[in-house]
């Protein structure tokens, strides 16, 4: 079984976060997540929970597949469209 890898979970939020225009400040605000955790869920360096992964699913219209594993399958397709031509990987 994969695990799941915080600094590509944090690589995802940002493109999420960048893609809707937003700043990390206003994103973890929209979300109830504190700003320093965060900034440290986005850099990596500290696991994203799955209560904090369902807000960010529910709020901003993708999968809890796509934050945790990069699933595109199931996002709106102009912002999967989005995600593969900004694919830095």
């Amino acid at each position: 079984m994969k695990t799941i890898d915080p600094i590509a979970v944090g690589e995802r939020l940002a493109r999420l976060r960048d893609y809707h225009g937003i700043n990390q400040g206003d994103f973890a605000d929209s979300v109830n997540i504190d700003r320093s955790s965060y900034s440290k869920i986005e850099r990596g360096t500290k696991a994203l929970k799955a209560d904090m992964a369902f807000a960010i699913a529910e709020r901003w219209g993708v999968s809890m597949d796509f934050l945790y594993r990069g699933r595109l399958d199931d996002l709106p397709r102009k912002m999967a469209e989005s995600f593969i031509s900004n694919r830095t990987n």
